[in-house]
């Protein structure tokens, strides 16, 4: 559900249609700020102050702010907030809407300056980092003082939120990765919705095959056909890219590799055998199989895949189920949704989501957790669900965002299945940002075929862990 880094697609799209609901939680390229120089802003500013933007009006009501970056799920909150506070008329509750491009770093200054919003959307991307800065408010006491259930969230979610026994941050959504496919071209080519697809590192499976069917250049030729044109393709059959969340973490992990040594770890793992083989199925079908745009036109530049699926130029893509509303807004031709083609370990697909979380020096902490309550609560994120917002992090409330989209004529549940299965925990640790950095640069290379797979997963490991040990160790 939402990043710029390299773990999801729309992170890289910067302003522009679309954009800035797809930065949900998408982390396709670097953000533009660097967490050591947010320490050193937030030391040299520690005595600026320690109150929140929040304040009390003269008639008792106490005003807080609530800080996101989807103009999207913007919709769904606003419903959310104006019921939370009629049913509490002693807070009013102001949403500051930032686009993701601003979103961190306008956090990071207002971290530093001590007027950061009462509550606001976290990414796992960051909290490590301010955790260690000591920004967050530690929510388990208040959990325990107010029995809050946390069985009835994904297990998956309240781990992430949780370091060193404390928790951070109640879930509120979720999301996973699938294939979005146009059912038009599928028909067109006499081809069915591609369910039960398989892939592997040797001989690609019938994905590969599909996606070769799936593959035409301007005289309609196919990949193998005589007379191919690989510089002249007018039909992609996939899109294959340098996009971690959405694209490569998943193959990974359906052939066997691991992302990161462990929760908070420090050592990247993408130069592993299994690992390498992933990523070099990823690479060829690029620059081998020809079923992909060239990464000349993809690095950096992820739009172009939802684009290229938008207006019929490519038969499937992986997209997040955060992308589900724009995608349709913004395409007439119709599709579907289908799992990812599994791997030699099955389907695996990454596995994350968002929390609210409370600014630790806000002025109003007691109205601030009845907000954080209220937006982790069932109420909540039925409204959320129901609308089709997002998949709301409470288990029982799944079919509510299920039905949203039946009545759109899309069926969603694939999303759902995935959950529900073996998924691809995200790689939380310290310097996560400009770990992602390094390697986002190093496999755009890699995807351009200028560096073989196995130079360049053994050139991002080692500066990607570097970064991580240096964030660790607070230098």
């Amino acid at each position: 559900m939402r990043l710029n880094n390299w773990h999801g697609r729309l992170g890289a799209r910067g302003p522009g249609p679309r954009s800035e609901g797809a930065h949900r939680r998408s982390l396709a390229r670097p953000v533009a700020w660097v967490s050591m120089g947010l320490l050193v802003v937030i030391m040299l500013a520690g005595f600026a102050g320690c109150g929140g933007p929040s304040s009390s009006s003269g008639n008792g009501v106490v005003n807080l702010t609530y800080a996101l970056w989807d103009p999207n799920e913007e919709v769904g909150y606003k419903q959310s907030i104006a019921k939370f506070m009629k049913q509490h008329p002693n807070i009013h509750v102001t949403i500051e809407l930032t686009p993701w491009g601003q979103y961190w770093q306008k956090l990071g200054t207002e971290f530093a300056a001590g007027n950061a919003p009462d509550v606001f959307w976290n990414h796992l991307a960051y909290y490590p980092q301010f955790v260690q800065l000591s920004q967050l408010m530690n929510l388990s006491p208040l959990i325990k003082q107010d029995s809050i259930a946390m069985s009835q969230y994904y297990p998956t979610l309240v781990k992430q939120w949780t370091f060193n026994g404390n928790v951070y941050g109640l879930p509120k959504d979720w999301d996973t990765i699938a294939i979005l496919y146009n059912k038009q071209i599928f028909q067109k080519a006499g081809l069915p919705a591609p369910t039960n697809l398989t892939w592997n590192p040797a001989n690609g499976g019938s994905f590969l095959q599909l996606a070769q069917k799936l593959t035409l250049d301007r005289n309609g030729k196919q990949p193998g056909d005589a007379g191919f044109d690989a510089s002249n393709i007018n039909q992609y059959g996939y899109v294959s890219e340098n996009n971690a969340q959405e694209g490569f973490w998943n193959f990974i992990a359906m052939n066997g590799g691991t992302l990161l040594d462990k929760p908070f770890g420090q050592n990247f793992q993408f130069n592993q055998p299994s690992s390498v083989q992933a990523l070099q199925f990823l690479v060829d079908l690029v620059n081998k199989y020809h079923v992909s745009p060239s990464a000349a036109e993809t690095n950096n530049n992820s739009s172009v895949a939802i684009q290229l699926f938008e207006g019929g130029h490519a038969a499937m893509v992986t997209a997040g189920s955060w992308e589900l509303t724009s995608v349709a807004q913004q395409t007439s031709i119709p599709w579907g949704v289908a799992t990812l083609p599994a791997g030699p370990n099955g389907v695996m697909s990454a596995f994350n989501g968002l929390t609210d979380a409370i600014y630790v020096n806000t002025p109003h902490p007691k109205e601030a957790w009845e907000l954080e309550k209220w937006l982790a609560s069932s109420q909540s994120e039925h409204i959320l669900g129901s609308g089709g917002f997002v998949w709301p992090a409470i288990r029982s409330e799944d079919q509510s965002f299920v039905q949203h989209w039946q009545q759109k004529g899309i069926d969603v549940s694939p999303y759902l299945k995935e959950a529900l299965g073996p998924t691809v925990p995200f790689p939380i640790t310290y310097g996560y940002n400009e770990a992602s950095t390094d390697i986002n640069d190093i496999f755009n290379e890699m995807y351009l075929g200028q560096l073989s797979v196995p130079d360049a997963t053994s050139q991002a490991v080692q500066q990607a862990n570097g970064a991580v040990q240096v964030a660790s160790s607070g230098g």
